[in-house]
């Protein structure tokens, strides 16, 4: 396990610098809720991600060190909720340039993460044009001490690196901190130590995109200044906005049944799936998605051609109850209907595969099917190379009957089609591995595995029916789980699905 790498602490109460201006770090932070609406916490309106501390010292308590369902101990203690910390550190630490390690930001020798928001320029013209963030956004200011601050009239002032990018107010008084609590914050939960003092103003700056567009990522940097000193104390990285993806996605009813009248039995689709894609998820990394409606795959119809013996041998098998509970149903499940919808699919790529290159479709299939008691699935295969090989995932994503009407699960399996893993998988192809169950980006679970009580430490149960489970405890972001980290924003904007200029 990494050793954690502490940044410098607050000082003892009366210990300041030397120096007439006093030392101090600005970092932009998401409000817990809107200031637009009241009680309203955020749900995906925007992209905004930072380097939680939690994720590279040990704040939070795992209580399962989990990796499969044939992997797993207990571990009850304090850990970085990231299993490679040094690396997600380097991620937000080298924005320039991750390659060469030049010019990190380092206000007073110290490690600096800048956070990231990306937002839609507004008042342009043209596909990159946005009345979305045409309000601004609003976010929190954090002050963490390295000196004790005081009311000296030093001011925070926020220097944008280009005109389209406003911030208001466009300078703030130290004196505005001072008129909040003052908290301290451990990052070691194992020790108590080390503690950082940390101020914050929620919701104090708006920030918005007006005019033009960004052509490569964009920052805006924070000053203190006390008299003739300034010194740069912060800053926030703004997401590149002039190229925006084009995902497609065709929605189609699987029919696998009528009822007893001769009508087609249609699974109970989510109502609102432009705003969902638009408004609450892929919209963080720059992607807009076009939602296809109004097509069919009846398979009861197609049952009755003679030579369509794939379709009755599916339906027959989806009969059996053996089959359709069986832990390995989902899968098998998820690749024929695939296949069949290469075969019959109205909307499939002309001269191609579904899950074949060539083409910028992705297809969201619903089902009344319950198969494993899973809420969804994506397709995916291993390619092979010369030396060695790669899984990729397809370009179709199965909802089940649990998931129909399931936000997380609709967009979860949506962007396992865009190239993104678990946060938690330990596959090569995952840069940054997560415990499983702590997060509350989109690729994790609502929760996590945990052990039944201090004294027995049983990990595992049998339930009513028989089988043998993990015990669980929810996500503490269940119901909130709304992030993409920005990471993810570049992989799936690389997918090969996703149609750029």
């Amino acid at each position: 396990m990494a050793v954690c790498d502490f940044p410098k602490t607050s000082p003892p109460i009366g210990q300041t610098s030397t120096s007439c201006l006093r030392k101090f770090t600005i970092h932009f932070r998401r409000p817990d809720t809107l200031k637009e609406k009241s009680n309203y916490s955020y749900r995906g309106e925007y992209g905004f991600d930072w380097l939680r501390d939690e994720y590279i010292y040990p704040i939070e308590k795992v209580d399962v060190d989990f990796k499969s369902n044939r992997n797993f101990v207990y571990l009850n203690k304090a850990v970085p909720l990231c299993r490679n910390p040094d690396d997600l550190r380097k991620e937000y630490r080298y924005y320039n340039d991750k390659k060469n390690k030049k010019n990190p930001f380092t206000p007073y020798g110290i490690d600096y993460y800048p956070a990231w928001l990306s937002i839609f320029a507004c008042n342009v013209t043209g596909n990159a044009g946005s009345t979305m963030h045409q309000d601004g956004i609003n976010l929190t200011l954090q002050l963490d001490e390295i000196d004790e601050i005081i009311d000296d009239g030093t001011e925070i002032i926020f220097e944008p690196s280009k005109p389209c990018l406003k911030i208001t107010p466009n300078k703030i008084s130290i004196s505005r901190f001072l008129q909040t609590p003052k908290k301290p914050r451990s990052l070691d939960k194992n020790t108590g130590t080390p503690t950082i003092n940390y101020y914050q103003l929620d919701s104090t700056v708006n920030i918005k995109c007006f005019g033009d567009t960004l052509k490569k990522h964009e920052e805006i940097r924070v000053f203190a200044k006390q008299g003739p000193t300034k010194v740069e104390v912060g800053k926030l990285m703004v997401y590149q906005n002039d190229n925006i993806g084009k995902a497609k996605i065709v929605v189609v009813n699987v029919i696998t049944e009528y009822d007893k009248k001769g009508n087609k039995i249609y699974p109970q689709a989510h109502k609102s799936l432009d705003d969902l894609y638009n408004c609450q998820s892929f919209n963080q990394a720059m992607i807009r998605t076009e939602v296809i409606l109004g097509e069919e795959l009846d398979l009861v119809k197609l049952s009755n051609v003679e030579s369509n013996y794939d379709v009755r041998n599916f339906l027959d098998d989806i009969k059996k109850k053996t089959y359709i509970e069986n832990s390995d149903s989902a899968v098998d499940v998820t690749i024929r209907l695939r296949d069949l919808y290469d075969n019959y699919g109205k909307n499939r790529p002309e001269g191609g595969l579904v899950d074949g290159d060539g083409h910028f479709y992705t297809y969201l299939l619903f089902t009344t099917l319950s198969p494993g008691d899973y809420y969804g699935m994506s397709t995916g295969d291993t390619k092979k190379g010369i030396s060695s090989s790669k899984f990729e995932y397809g370009n179709i994503l199965i909802i089940f009957a649990q998931g129909l009407n399931n936000d997380h699960t609709l967009v979860h399996e949506a962007a396992h089609t865009f190239s993104l893993e678990h946060t938690y998988s330990l596959v090569k192809e995952n840069k940054y591995v997560f415990y499983y169950g702590y997060t509350e980006n989109y690729m994790d679970y609502h929760f996590h595995h945990t052990f039944n009580n201090l004294v027995d430490k049983k990990l595992i149960y049998t339930n009513s029916d028989g089988k043998t489970l993990i015990h669980q405890k929810d996500n503490r972001y269940r119901g909130k789980m709304y992030s993409f980290y920005k990471w993810q924003w570049d992989q799936m904007r690389e997918d090969r699905s996703i149609e750029k200029k």
